[in-house]
Order: C-alpha cells, then sequence, then structure tokens
C-alpha cells in the first residue's frame, strides 16, 4: 500500500490536473481503496462541471481514506481558522504547516458536507478541496449559485493575509466561472465574533453581514444572516465594502427572471410603455423577506417605485406619487398593516409634543424594515425636521430623529 504522503500527492495531483473525464482514470489510480468509492449518478451539465466531476470523486476518496488513516498528524498549536461559506459555514483550524487540526460544520448544511470526513491531519489544501467537492456533489454550488466565501483569521501573528490569497487564488483556478470572495478577519472585534455565534456562522460570513448593513442601514443583521453567500454577493454589487477582494466571475443571478422582465412586470401594473418611461433604475436587493428588483421610474410629473419577486414577477410592493398623492400597494404589504398611516402619524405627532395644525410637510410611507413592516412619518415644524419609525403591528415608536431644518 502506498504511504501516506503518496496518497496525499496523489490526491494533490488528481485535482490539479485531470479533466472532467477523468473520473476512471482517477479510481483506477486509488484501485486499491476502489472499495470506499461511491459512484454517482450524473447530474445535469453546468459550467462549474468541469470541477464537479473530480471533486465529488476526490471527496468520496477522501472519505473514505482518512476515515481510516491520517495523513501525518497535526501539532496542536493552532495557527490559523479558515472558514469556507456557500450556505454551509465550514471552519477549519490550521496548525502552522498547514495541517488540519481540526474541521467543524457550523450549520446544517456544513455538517451535512462534512458527512463522515475525517479531515485531521490532511494538508489544507486536500481538505479544502474535499469540501468544496462535497459542497458540488451536494447541489450547494452551481451555474445559479455560484459564490463562495474565504475567510482566513490568524493567530500569534501567523500571515493570514498571504494564507487568504493563496486560498482564494486556487480556489479560483479550480472552479470555473465561480465568484470568490475572500477576506483577513484576524482582526475581527468581539461584536463580530458574538453575532456569529449568535447565528451560528462563521466569522467571515458575520464580517461581510456588517460591512453590507453599514452601506446600506435598510438591511439588518438578523434578516441577512440566513442568506447564502451568493445572495449576499448580489447584495453587495456596487455597495463599498472594505477589506474584501473579488476574485473570478460575478455572482450568479441565474435563478431569477432577470431586469427585462421585472421592468417587464413594473410598467405592466403601471399601465405605461417604455417609451413613456424617463430615469429608469433597475437593482437586485433583498427586502421584504425576498430577492427583489427594484425598478423606479417616472412617467410624466409621476414617480413610480417597485419591488418585483426575483424569483417570480409578483409584485411584491409599489408606490406612486402624483398630483401630491401617494399610492402604495403589493402582496407585502396589502392588508398587513394593522394600523393606519393616520394612526401612525398621530402616534409620531402625540410622541412629539405637537398637533396636525402645528406641522407641516406631514407624510406616511409603509415600508417593511428588518423584515418589519413600518411607516415612516416626516415633517416639519418650529425650523426642525421630524423622522420617525412607527410599527405598523402595533404603534409603537421604533425610532425618532429631530434636527435643524
Amino acid at each position: 500500500m502506498k504511504n501516506d504522503k503518496n496518497i496525499e500527492n496523489m490526491l494533490r495531483n488528481a485535482v490539479s490536473h485531470a479533466a472532467p473525464d477523468a473520473r476512471d482514470a482517477i479510481l483506477s489510480a486509488c484501485d486499491h481503496e476502489k472499495g470506499k468509492v461511491i459512484y454517482m449518478e450524473k447530474k445535469r451539465s453546468s459550467p462549474l462541471r468541469g470541477f464537479a466531476a473530480v471533486a465529488a470523486v476526490l471527496v468520496l476518496i477522501i472519505a473514505g481514506v482518512f476515515a481510516v488513516k491520517n495523513l501525518g498528524a497535526p501539532s496542536d498549536t493552532l495557527a490559523a481558522v479558515v472558514s469556507l461559506d456557500v450556505n454551509p459555514s465550514i471552519e477549519l483550524n490550521v496548525d502552522k504547516d498547514e495541517k488540519i487540526i481540526s474541521a467543524k460544520g457550523l450549520n446544517d448544511d456544513g455538517r451535512r458536507v462534512l458527512g463522515d470526513m475525517e479531515l485531521e491531519g490532511s494538508s489544507l489544501e486536500v481538505a479544502v478541496n474535499a469540501v468544496i467537492g462535497s459542497m458540488l456533489k451536494n447541489g450547494y454550488l452551481d451555474d445559479m449559485a455560484n459564490s463562495i466565501l474565504v475567510s482566513v483569521s490568524g493567530v500569534n501573528g501567523y500571515d493570514a493575509d498571504k494564507l487568504r490569497s493563496t486560498l482564494a487564488d486556487d480556489v479560483n483556478r479550480q472552479l470555473e466561472n465561480c465568484s470568490v470572495l475572500s477576506q483577513d478577519v484576524s482582526n475581527a472585534d468581539s461584536d463580530t465574533v458574538k453575532l456569529a455565534d449568535k447565528y451560528g456562522i462563521t466569522v467571515g460570513k458575520a464580517a461581510l453581514i456588517r460591512q453590507i448593513v453599514a452601506a446600506d442601514s435598510r438591511h439588518s443583521f438578523e434578516e441577512l444572516a440566513p442568506l447564502s453567500i451568493n445572495e449576499l454577493n448580489l447584495i453587495a454589487d456596487g455597495k463599498t465594502l472594505s477589506g474584501i477582494a473579488s476574485n473570478g466571475a460575478a455572482a450568479s443571478s441565474k435563478a431569477y427572471i432577470g431586469r427585462d422582465a421585472a421592468v417587464d412586470a413594473a410598467l405592466g401594473h403601471a399601465g405605461v410603455t417604455r417609451s413613456e418611461v424617463r430615469k429608469l433604475d433597475v437593482d437586485l436587493d433583498y427586502e421584504h423577506g425576498s430577492m427583489v428588483y427594484e425598478v423606479e421610474f417616472e412617467v410624466g410629473a409621476a414617480e413610480y417605485e417597485y419591488d418585483i419577486g426575483a424569483a417570480d414577477g409578483d409584485i411584491v410592493w409599489y408606490e406612486i406619487e402624483r398630483d401630491g398623492t401617494v399610492e402604495q400597494g403589493g402582496s407585502a404589504i396589502d392588508g398587513k398593516a394593522a394600523i393606519s398611516s393616520d394612526d401612525a402619524k398621530t402616534v409620531a405627532l402625540n410622541h412629539a409634543g405637537l398637533t396636525a395644525s402645528q406641522v407641516t410637510h406631514l407624510k406616511a410611507e409603509l415600508d417593511r424594515e428588518g423584515g418589519k413592516l413600518v411607516y415612516e412619518i416626516e415633517f416639519k415644524s418650529g425650523g426642525h425636521e421630524y423622522e420617525y419609525v412607527i410599527d405598523a403591528a402595533t404603534g409603537a415608536v421604533i425610532k425618532s430623529e429631530k434636527e435643524h431644518d
């Protein structure tokens, strides 16, 4: 039987050089272990298929080989923590020689990906290949969701950024048309660590979410924590995020209807044609508990805003402002507000100690923040501007601000 080093080299070479049709050759090279290999049915073709065929075989070989014997015992001294996030969240503790001390799935998907693999003692390179292979095999990475987040935290001065760069480049080379985000989270603060523990995600994913929330206050950590890295990658598009590198392709939006279809849905509801529209703007974002296309445009003096369901084209929310009036609706808010806009205005005015006759520019807008339906109230009085956020279900004041006009 080959020694431990030969087995590790064989696995590494298989990943580096095998083509999509090299499955039989890989299995033949591992003939002495073939009893531990499980053959899989072929799935639909995808741009990620080239590595999927190889990686899926590798993860099964590794699961069989490493369950019996590790490739050299690692030291007990932690040098770095490497996390891989897709929707599965997996954490790998690594020693100074880049040997795996321990591997842990932080959510159900992560535990499913690791399965019965025993990666302790294997090289980080082999372990990452095995994990990615299992993600492909289990359908977490494909042409519909092609984003992966690689995060590294160094211990006692370990060069985490160098390892981050190496891993990101390796993953990008292995996975054609994949979007690879990477970051050094060695200096993550205690709040980020606490949020990661609270929501059962990696510190890397928590750091990414906090940056998105800081860049766009409409979002909350709580609503974004369950999302996949591909969804977060799409939401982050166009936002300025510090310390996050991006390699490879753009995040895939192939699971959604597309911008043109979203525009058609909005224009159809509004009863206008493209030739009538000015200042058309379309963005993909997360609102009302789902991915939506935000479509904005003007027709004459009227302003239109729509949130179109990215998966199905549903009119999730809309607002039309014309002739001094505001019309709102959509599946996200129809019949779901327990209090009226007039009630919300009264709550805000009472809180400010004012009456309707004492204010100007009073308006109310029904919206959703952090997954909650709210009224946003604005008015002016006595040289000040007031802004309120009122819970549409309970009438409670969520937030209030008063500034000089």
